[in-house]
């Protein structure tokens, strides 16, 4: 068997530059050329798979006017068993019970055990100090929703309550997954929202064939007859993305 892998370096990014199928041990060679004008530092070694899981998740449009928290799916990039929670902050408020005894100016909160609360500032009452119009001035975080409707605490008054819609503010890794060749897909089960997952090296690396070699420009790093064991991966890590890396006479070993 024999294989030829061509791959350009990510700036300080993991590269998958060769996969070797479950069988046998299977014996390579690796060529790192350096094609820009600056040096670059480059890393070469092997891990498993299993070692490349979910790092991070970016909320990249929160949608708008949730009245629950969406579920959140991550799939693909050929990895298995990632998962997450989002985490929420209020957009906007409607006022269902004007409640008496309020101020311009009070600073009603929106609470809920261990999360941060939402923030509403009265702007205008009637004589009976019953709220006529307020302001959401701080979408607090919430993991868990305030009953809807949610009653507020502060101010001068009692009484007064409002319905909270929401958008997605963030996700909450709860399970990196394993596997990964390519970053997964993030989804959710309604509304609009959207993120994006990134993935990287999280384990040991199983052997590191060249650590951090500085490469001036045209510069080569050559190595042959390597060995990586049934569904190993090779990577390659630089901090610039200008070096190209070929693996060639891949066989496998009796």
């Amino acid at each position: 068997m024999s294989i030829l892998a061509n791959q350009m370096s990510a700036a300080d990014t993991a590269v998958e530059v060769l996969t070797i199928p479950t069988g046998r041990r299977t014996t390579f060679n690796i060529n790192a050329v350096n094609t820009g004008t600056d040096i670059a530092t480059v890393t070469l070694y092997a891990a498993s798979r299993e070692a490349v899981r979910v790092t991070g998740l970016a909320v990249t449009h929160g949608g708008a006017s949730y009245v629950a928290i969406p579920d959140v799916t991550i799939e693909g990039g050929g990895g298995t068993g990632a998962t997450a929670t989002a985490r929420m902050i209020a957009d906007s408020i409607t006022l269902t019970d004007a409640g008496t005894g309020y101020a311009v100016g009070d600073a009603l909160s929106v609470a809920v055990t261990d999360q941060t609360a939402a923030v509403i500032i009265v702007t205008d009452v009637d004589g009976a100090g019953a709220i006529q119009a307020a302001e959401l001035t701080s979408g607090g975080d919430y993991a868990v929703l305030p009953d809807s409707p949610a009653p507020v605490t502060g101010g001068s008054g009692s009484g007064a309550t409002f319905v909270l819609t929401f958008a997605v503010l963030s996700l909450t890794l709860t399970n990196p997954g394993t596997g990964f060749s390519e970053a997964p897909t993030v989804s959710f089960s309604g509304g609009t929202a959207a993120a994006t997952a990134t993935i990287d090296i999280v384990l040991e690396p199983r052997h590191i064939f060249e650590h951090a070699v500085a490469l001036n420009p045209g510069g080569i790093i050559y190595r042959t007859a390597l060995i990586l064991g049934p569904g190993d991966r090779l990577y390659a890590q630089a901090d610039t993305d200008t070096v190209a890396l070929t693996a060639w006479g891949v066989s496998a070993l009796i």
